[in-house]
This record gives structure tokens, sequence and C-alpha cells, in this order.
């Protein structure tokens, strides 16, 4: 029987083809090693709520338009609401250590990437925690969430954010920073507060003191600026934690410029207006008597010409504002409105709305329609004063 024996040459090749799998097994073995480790490390551990979903806030008890024993059906469409909003938009960092809500495309060179705004980086801070549950990990989104917005800072406003950041980009470019982005930032940092004591990756009183000082800085320099967003309710909130003059003269210089505009145009708000006619309905649902009187007739007026679009909610107002994030920013306004009819109606439009996959702007200012509408919003303690930041 003739036999064959592997030459020296055929060893030395096995051999190192052995030697090849084995290393290949090993870089595997060595890559998922990694990747466990990430992810453990960018757990939190369950945190207790003080304001659990859902707390149900005092104002429905004072409005008509809400009704008891609609609540839970709403709440409870909010909560599955709020889990798809997950699923779709809610990304993980290459890292494992932040998340970032996935919006449009951009292309660069020869490819698309994935970009994040600040803006809806801010409402997401807001989203976490009005929907977190005792055990749950919402405090860790949050805090990955927070740290997105660390890890991109603002071209000349290091303590402020990148009004847009490319996650999947090595190096993202800093741009401006979205000063009304800033604003719902600072309101969630105070939310996380109220509704988990602390924070454990990151002091929050000290982010609070830094980016609100900031903030203040850039409002200064931008003073005479006539498109920033008549915020009301998010600059009061601030200018409880961080006193200074120039919070109440910008919400009187930002109210001079809104009026003219509320007089003039018809069919759904666009960016501008929608967010200021948020604002105004959050200020009044949440501090009603609060200065809200001399603004009530310019305000109503505008969302009657809003609310007589009905056509289907896609496609967009103005460019990056679609008309579901319009027609979510008149909602709270429509709440105290005195035909409390137009209530049903709207949460029936804000069920049937189906967001698009890259507006995630759209998709979280839909959350926070639904959450006025379903009687869970206590941004502020209704209208009380949250509770004094203590500074270092």
């Amino acid at each position: 029987m003739h036999t064959q024996s592997l030459s020296p040459q055929d060893a030395t090749g096995l051999l190192s083809l052995i030697g090849l799998i084995a290393l290949f097994v090993g870089l595997l073995f060595l890559v998922r090693h990694m990747q466990r480790k990430r992810q453990e490390g960018s757990k939190s551990s369950p945190s207790s709520a003080t304001k659990p979903f859902p707390q149900t806030s005092s104002y429905t008890q004072r409005l008509p338009s809400f009704r008891p024993e609609d609540l839970p059906e709403r709440q409870a469409a909010l909560r599955q609401a709020f889990e798809e909003w997950k699923a779709v938009y809610l990304l993980r960092g290459l890292d494992g250590k932040t998340e970032f809500l996935r919006g449009a495309t951009h292309k660069r060179g020869l490819r698309y990437h994935v970009s994040s705004t600040s803006m809806a980086q801010g409402l997401a801070l807001i989203i976490q925690t009005h929907m977190a549950e005792d055990g749950d990990d919402s405090r860790g989104s949050f805090e990955r969430l927070l740290a997105h917005l660390l890890a991109h800072p603002a071209l000349d406003h290091s303590a402020l954010s990148s009004w847009l950041s490319m996650p999947d980009l090595p190096t993202s470019p800093r741009l401006e920073p979205d000063l009304h982005a800033e604003a719902w930032i600072l309101a969630g940092l105070l939310a996380a507060r109220k509704q988990w004591g602390a924070l454990q990756r990151y002091n929050s009183d000290q982010i609070f003191q830094e980016r609100s000082q900031a903030l203040l800085d850039a409002l200064k320099s931008h003073f005479q600026d006539q498109d920033v967003v008549f915020s009301p309710l998010l600059l009061r909130l601030i200018a409880q934690q961080k006193p200074d003059p120039l919070w109440q003269a910008q919400t009187e210089a930002d109210w001079k410029a809104l009026a003219p505009r509320l007089r003039e145009e018809n069919g759904l708000p666009g960016r501008l207006q929608g967010l200021s006619l948020l604002q105004i309905g959050l200020d009044a649902l949440l501090f009603p008597g609060d200065g809200f009187a001399e603004k009530a007739d310019l305000a109503f007026s505008r969302l009657e010409r809003a609310l007589s679009d009905q056509d289907a909610l896609e496609g967009e107002v103005e460019e990056g504002f679609s008309r579901l994030a319009s027609l979510s920013c008149c909602v709270p306004l429509a709440l105290i409105y005195k035909n409390g009819g137009v209530a049903d109606q709207l949460w029936a439009r804000l069920l049937e709305a189906q967001p698009a996959k890259q507006d995630a702007l759209g998709a979280s200012l839909r959350l926070i329609a639904m959450m006025s509408m379903a009687g869970t919003l206590w941004l502020g303690e209704n209208g009380t004063e949250p509770p004094s930041i203590t500074l270092e």
C-alpha cells in the first residue's frame, strides 16, 4: 500500500493555516469580549422614580377638556407610542455609552451619514424623565443622551452643544448652538433632578450651572436676533435657578418680535411660530393665570387658523419642520381653548399619525403633545417652583 507523506513545505503551510485560523478565532473572541464589557459598562443600575409614569397632573382637574374615564386609555396609548419612538429613533452610539435620536441623513463625500440635532436630544431628555418608572433604565438612557450632547460641543461655545451632529463619523463638525434647544436641555436637567435626585455619571448641578451661564452669554450676544423662539416657560424655569434680568428682558423682546407674525400667517405654523405656540400653551397649561391673558387673543386667533388645516399630516411646513411637528406644537394651547370639542379631534389625529423615519423632531413633539393630552406632564411642578439647584 502506497502512502504519501507530507513534505516539510506542506507541513509548514498547514501549520501556518492553523495559526491563521487560531489568530482569527482569538481576534473574534477578543472583539466579542470587548463588546460585552462595553455593554456591561454602559448599563446603569435600576433607579427609583419620584414621579413614576403615569403621574397624573393637577391641570386635568381644572380643565373641561379632560374626562377622568379617558385618561387610562390615553396613557396606555402614550406608553405604546413611547415604546415605538424608542424602537425607531433611539440609537446607541458606537462607544456603547451614548444615545442619540436619529434624524435625517446627510451626504459627505460618497457616503450618507445619519445625523442628530440638539433640539431632538433636548426633547428626548424631557420624554425620558416623564416616562420613567420605578426600577427601569430611564435614568441610564437620560445619561447616555446627555453624554452625546456633551461629546458634541458647539462652535465657539464649548459648554453648549452643536445644533447638528453626525454620530457615525470619527469627528463630527462643530456648528453653532441652537439656543432654544439649550433651554430644553436645561429644563431636562431640572426634571431629572426632580425625578431621580442625582445622576450616576455626571454632576447635574455643575452641568446646569455651566450651561445656563453659557446660554446667558450667548443670548447677550444675540439679544437683537429676531428669530429666537419665544420661550416664557423654559426661561422662567431657568431663571428660578439662575437669576438674571436678561431672562425677562429676552422674553419680552421675543414676544414683541413674535406678536406681528401671529397676526399674519394662516395654516399650520412654521418652526419659529410652532415652537413659540408650544411654549405659550405649556406656560398657560402648567402656570395658569401667570401672565397669559395679554397673549391669549393673538395666540388663540393663530390657533384657530392653524386648526382649520385638516389636510393629512404627511410632508413638511418648511424644511426640517414637518406638518406633524407643527400640529403637535398646537396641542397644549388647544387644551385650554374655549372650544373643548377640538381636543378629541386632535387626539384622534395624533393617534393616526405615522411619523416619518427621519422625523425625530416630529415624533418627539408628538409624544410631548400626547403627554399633555394624557395628563402626565409635570414640568415645573404644575405651577410651583422647581427645587433649587445646589451649586458647588
